[in-house]
Formats: structure tokens, sequence, C-alpha cells
């Protein structure tokens, strides 16, 4: 079971994000009096290390956070950073530039939630598993990429290209729905994309691809999972296939 951490300056403000992860059958572990330990730099960090995750509230400041972030990284642990109903612009640099690994909200739905946690322990564990990928595994991905690529529509191929040449950077909604329409994003235009986001990845997932395909990151937009990026980059009949659709 994955543990997690939480980080917080009033343990009854976390109780209803507590409640959600032990839903999702997360072992969690909430605490004020850690982050005066870590400060002072007492001897911790082998009880953090038993957990996978940390979570650090809102309720702790952006100083605060500046000084734990390098401590939770040093010791392996995936951080995400708990937010209000608005991201900050540090927040957001402090995600793209990769000092923290997410960003979840006080209020999130559980589906988000499950599907945060599962995004950024499926890059772990491709971060783990590079060297032990055989030939026969990456033979069979193959087959599935061809599969699905051929069975995707138009739109949805315009958008799986937007995500592509995005590369590792979150692709806003609205930037999305303005290169495949070329107008002025409306709400049925948004309401339109995120259904084909759904098509893409239940066409993934029905093929057997064993990633999310595309992840959702609250308030920010959408992602391409790295994985697959790479193998459509690293083959040239699949670079192929998808170049057609460039907008």
């Amino acid at each position: 079971m994955n543990r997690i951490l939480i980080l917080s300056k009033n343990i009854l403000a976390e109780q209803e994000i507590q409640k959600k992860l032990q839903g999702l059958n997360y072992e969690v572990y909430c605490s004020v009096s850690l982050i005066d330990y870590c400060k002072q730099k007492n001897n911790v960090f082998e009880f953090i290390k038993l957990f996978n995750y940390v979570i650090l509230s809102d309720s702790i400041c952006e100083s605060e956070v500046s000084y734990l972030v390098p401590l939770m990284k040093e010791h392996s642990l995936i951080v995400i950073r708990e937010v209000g109903a608005e991201t900050s612009e540090v927040e957001q640099q402090s995600l793209e530039e990769g000092r923290i690994d997410a960003i979840i909200s006080n209020n999130e739905s559980n589906d988000d939630l499950r599907e945060c946690l599962s995004r950024l322990e499926n890059l772990t564990m491709q971060t783990e598993e590079r060297s032990v990928n055989t030939w026969e595994r990456d033979i069979n991905q193959l087959q599935i990429l061809f599969e699905v690529l051929h069975r995707l529509s138009q739109i949805e191929a315009k958008i799986l290209t937007i995500l592509i040449s995005s590369g590792n950077q979150v692709v806003k909604r609205e930037d999305i729905c303005e290169q495949v329409w070329q107008k002025e994003v409306s709400k049925s235009h948004l309401v339109y994309l995120s259904s084909a986001i759904s098509r893409i990845k239940n066409k993934f997932k029905q093929a057997g691809f064993e990633n999310v395909a595309i992840y959702t990151l609250w308030g920010k937009g959408y992602i391409i999972d790295q994985k697959l990026l790479h193998q459509i980059k690293t083959d040239s009949t699949l670079t192929q296939i998808v170049s057609k659709y460039n907008i």
C-alpha cells in the first residue's frame, strides 16, 4: 500500500482530503510537528523515507515550502502542493520547473485525485523500469499504438498531435480548442474537447495500453503520457501517422 504524508499547520483542515485518500486505499499520516523537526534538522528523515508521497498543505507558506521541498526531494519523495481555489504564479512556476511534482486543490474530486496520483505513480514506475523493458514488450506496445492511431477520428488525432508537439508541457484547454477549431473558444468547444479526451483515453485503454494516455492536471490542462510520447517519436512509422494531422 502506498503511504502519503501530509504536512500541515492544521490537522483538522486536512480531514476531508485525508478521508478521500483513504477511500482510494492510501495509508495517510498527517503531521504538524514534523515541519518544525525538519527545520531543526532533527533526525526525522528515516521516518519520512517510509512514505511515497508528501502533500504540502495550503496552510504552509511559500517560504516554508521552498525550504521543505529540497529536503523531501533529497529522500526521493514525490512532492504534491495543495492549493486553495486558485494556483499562484509561484506554485505554477514550481510545477513547470519540476520543484514540485503536482498540484491539487483542497476540494479535489475523488476522480481527479485518483488520476493525479495515478499519473505520478506511472511516471515513477517509468523511471524505475526503463532498464527492464524487453524487446517483446516494446513490439507489443507498438502494435497497440498502430491499432489505436488508426482508430482515432480526425479531431481526436489533431488533439493528440497537439499534445505530442507540446512534449512534457501542459497544454491549456483553451489553447487546444483554438488550434483545433481555428476560431474563438466557446463553451461547446470545451465540452466537446472533454468528451474527445475521454474517447482517446478509452481507445488506448481498450487496446491494452498500460498507462493513461493523457493526464488531466487540475486548473492547468492536459499532458500526454511521456512513455507514449517517447514511443511515437522514436518510431518513424508512428511519427508519419500522426504527422498528417499537423495543424
